[in-house]
């Protein structure tokens, strides 16, 4: 542990008490993670970020207070600071014990991971309850950040299974967009930010991608992350969020937002040294959904 993470410890002793800290290495998180201990017992959460970052982590701490006034079943905070001398700041957030859906569901029933979906559902469709306070135009910034995948692919110079066809898919139906109610997303909802104790979902986790947007948006995750740890959960998490009523709409914009997101996962995927592998997943998603005809996906049809 570095010295200035020692110093930013001594001054949050004087606000909450802590005998031991551990450092917490698992997530993608760009925080420092730290787990703050009372006789052995997990009590805090410390992420730790520099200060440029303040801002807009002041922002996750005023609308996780939000969420968790509006039923959603996430970290109530206990404190947010920045330390000028360290050039660092951070967010205090209660210990939430147990352990991610990506250990916990294969575990599960096939009956009980389509219920925790539900619940999981039920969860994303409250945190869509925040909606932002100025009108945001967002559907051209939308088509700008497309652009700005489609630019960055082809100087890449990294073709992906039938780009051609995405690319104008995407042309054709992205008017789809221009009504779109906006409105708070987690931006990282998937199973690996969703905490299970004794096999029952607890916790909502990792706000701090958030993002504006249409609220459907969310569900590209799905065949991105979720199918692949449980295709119950990820049935049950659409029929959570709808209440059983799927509008016909919806999975239109669904195989869109899937499209628009297979530039960005290529990126991902050639920065972090794992191109094939990011080939191969973008071709099964591409082959496993109805563009042609706006219809659910291979594995919500598979049930």
């Amino acid at each position: 542990m570095d010295e200035k993470i020692r110093r930013l410890l001594a001054e949050i002793r004087h606000k909450v008490e802590f005998d031991r800290v551990e450092p917490l290495t698992k997530g993608y998180s760009n925080a420092r993670k730290y787990i703050l201990y009372i006789s052995d017992r997990p009590i805090y959460l410390l992420r730790v970020y520099e200060l440029d970052s303040y801002a807009r982590r002041t922002e996750e701490y005023s609308y996780l207070n939000l969420h968790y006034n509006n039923g959603v079943c996430c970290q109530k905070p206990v404190c947010i600071d920045a330390h000028y001398d360290l050039k660092l700041c951070y967010l205090l957030l209660p210990y939430l014990e147990g352990n991610s859906g990506d250990e916990i569901l294969s575990n599960l029933s096939i009956e009980e991971q389509y219920v925790q979906g539900l619940m999981a559902g039920e969860q994303l469709k409250k945190i869509h309850m925040v909606v932002p306070d100025t009108p945001i135009n967002w559907f051209e910034r939308r088509y700008a950040k497309y652009v700005q995948k489609k630019m960055k692919v082809k100087e890449m110079n990294i073709d992906f299974h039938k780009r051609g066809y995405i690319e104008s898919y995407i042309e054709r139906n992205f008017d789809l967009l221009r009504d779109s109610p906006v409105c708070f997303q987690h931006d990282d909802f998937h199973p690996s930010n969703l905490i299970f104790n004794n096999n029952i979902l607890v916790g909502v986790i990792d706000f701090s991608r958030f993002d504006w947007g249409d609220p459907w948006e969310e569900f590209f995750k799905l065949p991105k992350y979720t199918c692949c740890i449980s295709k119950p959960f990820a049935y049950g998490q659409v029929h959570g969020y709808f209440n059983g009523h799927i509008p016909d709409l919806f999975w239109k914009k669904y195989n869109l937002f899937v499209a628009l997101n297979q530039h960005a996962t290529l990126i991902g995927g050639y920065q972090g040294r794992k191109t094939i592998e990011m080939l191969k997943k973008i071709q099964g998603t591409i082959e496993t959904h109805d563009f042609a005809c706006g219809g659910p996906p291979k594995w919500f049809l598979e049930k």
